[in-house]
């Protein structure tokens, strides 16, 4: 039982971090890179191919991640529920499954009918499987020490489309694009469901126990989630994280098309748009080294600021091979540092115990904007026939985030606690009693 206990990390405040559980955190970071790489990035490479087979139009095929992403949106929030009453690893294993078997329903039956249900399911899927469910085993497994796992596992997928778009580029040229999906979604369940059937802690024994209002009534539990969503730190991190979402989704699926219509080469565009990938993984690097030094608000200044840079150059700079890899630097440092951000700002200012249903409930703004933000970025491209007002816009909604961070280190200071890294409102003041 000590053995388990040291693995799956029913860890102490003084746990030593010498024995914290890597091996869990490696099995989830390579859970991150398959789920990524496969229910998302690959869509990518895919699409074009999809609409040539089937003479469906680009819109109703987008259309289809939207509707993924919305089911993403709705699902968060019962996902961080369950994960925080009944633990991950049943929950991840049912994604896993029900993620490849999406694929191969899309790749088996070419209706719209069957698209749209398999894009329903792949929304689901992410909701069990994509970040949020891993930081919160990662922040029950490693304690006080969770930045550090959380770093890690977004640190390695990071990877996802360094790794899945070339192998689903292959696939495509070599098995055609429904043999491909088929393809990608068993390797989906095989290696994703035993990875997190066995490879998580079973929750009565591997998982520390959840502070007392897990258990409360429903009303006690309601009344308590009205003082989450009324926080004014919940508001402004649900308005920050949405903000990023929005237009890091809204750009990532654009960007080639709006460095066309402004004449750029597409070899100019591939090569500064091959330094995003290594570029967040920089930024997650930088973190690791120096974490215990920062804040996550701290972060989440420097996170905006180079995603502020980045939309500004891409608005006003000309679209030289110089400008565009600044461009791409900037916005992937960015984004690097912000997906860190978004799994250690809910245990540094709630606390951990509750960290499943608080982040579950934020996830659920994110999700929706980054659902809303191909069809908002892409409406306003067109009714003002110009590729810059997309960017434009983009600057505006990040604008919104600037303001969410203010609102939360504000509310943060008013409650009197400093932003020091690893702070907890909610374990400093006001933790329930065990």
């Amino acid at each position: 039982m000590a053995e388990n206990a040291e693995e799956f990390g029913t860890l102490s405040p003084d746990f030593s971090s010498s024995r914290l559980p890597w091996a869990l955190a490696w099995r989830l970071s390579l859970g991150q890179i398959v789920a990524w790489g496969i229910l998302y990035y690959a869509f990518t490479v895919i699409v074009g191919p999809m609409q040539a087979g089937t003479a469906w139009s680009r819109p109703f095929l987008n259309s289809g991640l939207s509707i993924g992403l919305l089911a993403w949106g709705v699902v968060a929030y019962p996902v961080g529920v369950w994960i925080q009453r009944h633990g991950a690893r049943g929950l991840m294993t049912a994604a896993s499954a029900l993620g490849g078997g999406s694929l191969i329903l899309m790749g088996s039956v070419v209706s719209p009918t069957a698209y749209v249900i398999a894009w329903a399911g792949l929304g689901s899927a992410m909701a069990g499987m994509l970040y949020d469910p891993a930081f919160a085993v990662v922040t029950r497994a490693f304690g006080e020490h969770y930045r550090r796992g959380i770093t890690l596992v977004t640190l390695v997928g990071g990877l996802a489309s360094t790794v899945f778009i070339p192998l689903a580029q292959l696939a495509v040229d070599t098995l055609g694009w429904r043999a491909a999906l088929i393809a990608l979604g068993a390797f989906k369940f095989a290696v994703g469901v035993p990875l997190h059937h066995w490879g998580l802690p079973r929750s009565e024994t591997g998982v520390r126990p959840v502070a007392r209002v897990s258990t409360t009534p429903l009303r006690g539990w309601v009344a308590r989630f009205r003082a989450d969503v009324a926080d004014p730190r919940f508001v402004g991190l649900a308005l920050w994280f949405a903000s990023h979402s929005a237009v890091f989704t809204g750009l990532i699926f654009q960007l080639v098309s709006l460095f066309q219509a402004r004449g750029v080469p597409m070899a100019t565009i591939l090569t500064a748009i091959a330094i995003i990938g290594p570029m967040q993984v920089l930024g997650r690097f930088f973190f690791s080294a120096r974490a215990s030094n920062f804040s996550s608000l701290r972060v989440g200044r420097w996170a905006l600021g180079g995603g502020l840079a980045a939309l500004t150059i891409a608005l006003v700079a000309p679209p030289s091979l110089f400008w565009l890899v600044v461009f791409a630097a900037c916005w992937g440092l960015s984004n690097g540092l912000q997906t860190i951000v978004r799994g250690t700002a809910v245990a540094e200012l709630f606390g951990r115990e509750r960290y499943a249903e608080i982040n579950g409930a934020l996830a659920a703004p994110s999700v929706l904007a980054r659902a809303a933000a191909p069809l908002v970025f892409a409406s306003a491209w067109t009714y003002s026939g110009r590729p810059e007002i997309v960017f434009a816009v983009a600057l505006a909604v990040l604008g919104l985030g600037t303001l969410g961070l203010f609102v939360t280190v504000r509310a943060t200071r008013r409650l009197g606690t400093a932003e020091t890294p690893g702070a907890s409102v909610r374990e400093n003041v006001t933790a329930p009693a065990e």
